[in-house]
């Protein structure tokens, strides 16, 4: 259907080439293939003021001759620039037929914008993750390029073209994440049960959903918990806190043996794995879901502009949460009083350091 609609605003220009000035709103690189991009360049570039009817045709050959690539050249010869003439059906509808070329090279505009994103998640490293999402940033602007674009176009074409679904979109979602790191994961979490006085240095920037595993995310998650209310953190508790939540619940075996592995001060150097691992794999998926949106013909390109740019919004506001890592431990809520820590050795606490419950 792309291709038709681009031959038909080319037929309908080779029709009628005074037309041509109000259709500068379409630009060549709208077109789907670099021959009819070259072919529609040299439309706007021929003066056809003094050509007679008859002799357009002749004219675009001699124009198309003057094309400094030779494999362009050979893939408009005028046999080809003839048959687009006549693949026109009403050149009155030349502005709907360049709202349609403009609307399909924004869909693939987001899908090849989707597949960098992807490419750029998939091939990062954990420590990258900043320069990762500075393609976020890039993405963004040509989103609002593409937005400005279509809004160069005359209204009654957007009107037509620019109308909602009318069914719901349903996108294919992932099966399986991009990027995974369960050893940083596990290293985190076992350093901060058997540490708990660490987690100031990273709860304002970690967070749970940044674990795949969801053992050691329920783990985190309750230890935060905990924390913010100034409780005790240990296995005990830690258990006792995860099986009042849904969702995973470790066992007293895994608690012990994350207690027993976790190496104190590490758990800020392992958590930005964690989060660079995490924030590449939301990138993978904000591509993802960026390219399934472009495939979909429902999608008008406003609402598919606004949907990619919505997409966009988990990585933008990663970006913040891994600027914030970086100025840790600088920035480490100092102000904020440590959890009390649980006993380490083995042994029962002091007296002093007993928690007493008075009923």
């Amino acid at each position: 259907m792309t291709r038709r609609a681009e031959e038909a605003l080319l037929g309908a220009m080779l029709f009628r080439p005074e037309a041509l000035p109000g259709m500068r709103w379409v630009p060549a690189g709208a077109f789907s293939s670099p021959d009819l991009g070259a072919l529609w360049t040299t439309l706007q570039n021929t003066d056809f003021r003094n050509v007679p009817s008859k002799e357009v045709l002749s004219a675009v050959s001699a124009a198309v001759a003057q094309i400094e690539d030779q494999g362009l050249r050979q893939c408009l010869p005028p046999a080809r620039i003839s048959q687009l003439a006549r693949a026109c059906p009403d050149p009155r509808t030349a502005p709907l037929y360049g709202g349609m070329t403009v609307e399909s090279a924004i869909h693939r505009s987001v899908e090849h914008a989707g597949n960098e994103l992807r490419n750029t998640a998939q091939q990062a490293e954990a420590d990258q993750a900043v320069r990762a999402l500075a393609e976020v940033e890039r993405t963004g602007n040509r989103l609002a390029a593409l937005d400005a674009a279509w809004k160069t176009a005359p209204e009654t074409v957007r009107n037509l073209l620019d109308t909602p679904a009318e069914e719901p979109i349903q996108l294919a979602q992932r099966t399986t994440r991009a990027r995974v790191d369960l050893h940083a994961e596990a290293d985190t979490v076992a350093s901060l049960l058997s540490r708990p006085e660490q987690l100031p240095e990273v709860n304002g920037w970690l967070q749970s959903r940044d674990f795949s595993d969801p053992q050691l995310a329920a783990v985190y998650e309750a230890m935060t918990t905990l924390h913010d209310r100034r409780a005790p953190i240990d296995t005990v508790t830690v258990a006792w806190e995860t099986a009042r939540r849904p969702g995973a619940q470790p066992s007293g075996q895994v608690l012990d043996e994350l207690a027993r592995d976790g190496m104190g001060g590490t758990a800020a150097y392992t958590g930005e794995r964690v989060l660079g691992t995490a924030v590449l794999d939301r990138l993978d998926a904000t591509g993802h879901h960026m390219r399934d949106l472009s495939l979909h013909p429902q999608l008008a390109p406003t609402a598919l502009v606004g949907h990619a740019e919505q997409a966009l919004q988990p990585a933008i506001a990663d970006r913040e949460r891994v600027h914030h890592a970086e100025r840790e431990p600088e920035l480490a809520h100092t102000d904020t009083e440590p959890a009390p820590a649980g006993p380490t050795d083995g042994q029962p606490p002091a007296p002093e350091h007993e928690m007493e419950i008075h009923l």
